[in-house]
């Protein structure tokens, strides 16, 4: 089993994408080129990005957890100092007991120390209100589950946190809110670089703090959640984060900048430096013309210096070319007219020859030596209607017409036939051409078979007949009860004209076809048809 070695046989698909890459416009090959070329960095500026954009985000989520939890925890430091602080109280005045105005003042001094405003109230186990700091009348608070824990509550209609506790005997309730300016001072960051966005939610109630402007189609929101007091809130932090900065969404867009440049600066260079002067110089390459003497070049302005020199070379080879013409035209002429004249030679000495045969004819004393006389002049004849039709079809080049040729034949051999002789002769010839080569065979081959049909019968009938036969070819055949076989039939042949017509069968490369019972000779011929 042979096996292909070429690369076609091997790579077919190859092949094939060779084949179609190789007709493509020289601009859309080059702009594949630099695509194919950039891809590579375009890929390695991408993947940076995307990896800088990740570091980016996973700083952006653990500041924002640093955030959140500094939240978390400085708001519940400071309910964790306020329980601790109004527990003491709470239990101070439970004790004892000075009245309101002691326990008012015991609360101002309470606010008094307070690193941010706050508002206190001291309730009794029945909930009845023993004293509040001033403007604040709260009414009676839930009682806490547990005495020893402090008991945290959102109350988003009032924008405020209270803490319920009891004192340390459980004979008092003490309850304290930090407002909502509080709550955003004691939850505020103090190391955020960034702003951000801040949640206090309690199940369903929440208390928000917004401290970012609107973000941008490309920026993204990181959310962490941490508890705070004890599990009793959660702190939510959210920052703004842009996915990509500045250089990072440049680093992308560089490779595409520079392929799009790549491709406009080379298209330009390839379309106006070089497609653009080649599509004027085949513009004026199609619009030569045969006779024109010098190509029309246009103004070739490109700076590529093999372009000009192309265009230089098309006008002197059309130049080359136009004196080539004017020579051959000229080289022609002369030939026409030397053959012109070679033909008005040979035909003014073919009737110079048949003139002489024809007086030497009337001189002669014998039938016999007349006979050879016309004998001979009908062969010259022959040559001559070849050569004059030969010559009226060398202007067309068309060869040689038969149908004029043959009939033309007829009339001469009925001229010159001797007296008593009452020759008929029919024809049924299709137009054919031929070369002159065929026509002078054709012509010595039909004087040959109606000189013997005459010779054998003075009073024969001869009927000439030209059909067409196979592609280029054409049957020729010459019919008259005078050739049927016979005893006289057989001497004529042996004696001269078998050995003609074997002859001139041999010159048309054709086998004689004769059928003796009718008196039949065919031959195939080659024609230019």
């Amino acid at each position: 089993m042979a096996f292909d070695g070429s690369s076609s046989g091997r790579n077919p698909i190859g092949s094939r994408l060779r084949a179609r890459f190789s007709r493509l416009s020289s601009g859309l090959k080059m702009l594949l080129i630099l695509s194919a070329a950039l891809l590579p960095l375009g890929m390695i500026a991408l993947f940076a990005s995307l990896e800088s954009a990740k570091d980016n985000r996973v700083r952006r989520a653990a500041e924002t957890r640093l955030m959140a939890t500094a939240s978390a925890r400085q708001l519940s430091s400071s309910i964790a100092r306020t329980a601790l602080t109004l527990r003491a109280t709470t239990t101070a005045l439970a004790l004892n007991d000075g009245g309101i105005e002691a326990c008012r003042r015991t609360l101002d001094a309470l606010v008094a120390g307070q690193v941010v405003p706050m508002r206190f109230a001291i309730f009794d186990v029945r909930g009845f209100r023993r004293c509040s700091t001033p403007l604040f009348l709260p009414p009676a608070p839930e009682m806490p589950d547990d005495m020893r824990d402090a008991r945290v509550t959102m109350l988003p209609d009032a924008g405020a946190i209270r803490i319920t506790l009891y004192s340390s005997d459980g004979n008092a309730i003490g309850l304290a809110e930090l407002p909502r300016a509080s709550v955003e001072i004691i939850t505020r960051p103090t190391a955020a670089s960034v702003a951000y966005d801040l949640t206090i939610r309690q199940a369903s109630a929440e208390m928000a703090f917004h401290h970012l402007s609107r973000s941008g189609p490309l920026d993204q929101r990181i959310s962490m959640t941490v508890p705070a007091a004890a599990g009793q809130l959660e702190v939510q932090t959210t920052i703004i984060a842009a996915p990509m900065r500045a250089i990072e969404v440049l680093m992308i867009l560089l490779p595409l900048l520079m392929w799009l440049s790549a491709a406009a600066i080379g298209w330009i260079v390839v379309d106006r430096l070089l497609l653009k002067p080649l599509a004027q110089l085949k513009r004026a390459v199609d619009g030569y013309q045969a006779g024109d003497f010098m190509l029309a070049l246009p103004a070739l302005t490109t700076p590529a210096y093999e372009i000009r020199t192309l265009g230089e070379a098309f006008v002197g080879l059309t130049q080359t070319v136009a004196r080539h013409e004017r020579d051959l035209e000229e080289g022609l002429a002369r030939q026409t007219k030397l053959t012109r004249e070679v033909h008005h030679r040979v035909k003014n000495n073919l009737q110079v020859i048949a003139s002489l045969l024809n007086l030497h004819a009337r001189g002669a004393r014998s039938d016999e030596t007349r006979a050879a006389y016309a004998s001979i002049q009908r062969r010259v004849d022959a040559l001559a209607v070849v050569h004059r039709n030969h010559y009226a079809e060398l202007e067309e080049n068309k060869g040689v017409g038969l149908r004029g040729l043959i009939g033309e034949l007829a009339s001469n051999i009925r001229a010159t036939a001797s007296d008593g002789t009452s020759l008929s002769i029919a024809l049924d010839v299709e137009n054919a051409h031929v070369n002159q080569d065929v026509a002078v065979a054709v012509a010595f081959l039909l004087t040959e078979l109606i000189e013997l049909a005459m010779m054998m019968d003075k009073r024969a009938a001869v009927v000439v007949r030209l059909r067409p036969a196979e592609q280029g070819r054409a049957l020729l055949s010459v019919e008259s009860s005078a050739l049927i076989a016979g005893e006289e039939m057989s001497h004529r042949l042996a004696e001269r004209y078998g050995r003609v017509l074997e002859g001139l069968s041999r010159q048309l490369r054709s086998k004689l076809q004769i059928e003796e019972a009718s008196g039949r000779y065919g031959i195939e011929i080659a024609t230019l048809d």
